[in-house]
């Protein structure tokens, strides 16, 4: 567990939450600052910095609570879209946001919203696909 991390200690109950599910391994909870009401965070109760350090048997777990929390979300939220957002800015512990979506706009970049969107060439996504499209050196 990280020093200090406010996910861990909501875990631990330290911490006041909204909890909206909780097993062995993930807890989930209302975002405290939602972009729109029923916006859900679900977190490994391990503390992990970035979702990709988890182990596949962790991940898969993660992922099945977000998948059932969004079928959820829909039924008794009844949003457009529901939306993730997998990014750790803010709380240095893997954390996926699960967002009922009103708007297009709910859970965009700045960039698009600022209207700065890229628009790469076809020869630059050539470039970038080529980089990512190798076989998988990392484990």
């Amino acid at each position: 567990m990280a020093k200090s991390c406010i996910f861990c200690e909501i875990c631990k109950g330290k911490i006041k939450s909204h909890k909206v599910y909780e097993d062995k391994y993930v807890f989930a909870f209302l975002d405290i600052h939602p972009i729109n009401p029923g916006h859900i965070l679900v977190i490994p109760k391990n503390h992990i910095s970035d979702f990709y350090k988890m182990k596949d048997a962790l991940y898969s777990k993660v992922m099945l609570v977000v998948k059932k929390l969004a079928k959820k979300i829909n039924v008794k939220m009844n949003p457009k879209k529901v939306g993730l957002i997998v990014a750790g800015w803010d709380v240095n512990h893997t954390h996926i946001h699960i967002v009922p979506m009103k708007n297009y706009h709910d859970i965009t970049s700045k960039s698009l919203i600022e209207g700065k969107r890229a628009n790469p060439s076809n020869a630059v996504l050539e470039r970038v696909a080529k980089k990512l499209n190798n076989k998988f050196e990392y484990s």
